[in-house]
């Protein structure tokens, strides 16, 4: 059972560092609009509420950091037909599958070399 994400901005920093990315002011402000949402928000209303926190946030910022998250399995995305994407925090099944499915491609290429796939500690 994956672990509850924090809300806390000690928390996020901590979260965030342990996957390689910065904690910036406004990549704090998303990451507190898109848990303090009550829906599945897309990323110009992202940005908005962002905007209240951080007025330096940029929507350029706001898709980049997104996807980081989506690549690490911080937050996920649902496409809608005709509009934009929604996000919400937390690895959706179908990106957890794929995930999973990635690794498991790789692992078997690896073998196919004559190598073993180990965790990082």
């Amino acid at each position: 059972m994956p672990e509850p994400l924090p809300s806390a901005p000690a928390g996020i920093q901590q979260l965030l560092a342990r996957v390689g990315m910065r904690a910036t002011p406004p990549r704090l402000a998303i990451w507190r609009a898109l848990h303090d949402a009550s829906d599945e928000p897309d990323a110009v209303a992202l940005l908005c509420l962002a905007q209240r926190i951080e007025p330096r946030t940029s929507l350029g910022t706001v898709y980049r950091f997104l996807r980081e998250l989506e690549q690490h399995g911080l937050a996920s995305s649902r496409p809608v037909a005709h509009q934009r994407s929604r996000w919400r925090l937390g690895a959706s099944a179908a990106s957890t599958a794929k995930n999973e499915a990635a690794v498991a491609a790789v692992a078997r290429l690896a073998a196919a070399f004559g190598y073993r796939l180990v965790p990082a500690a």
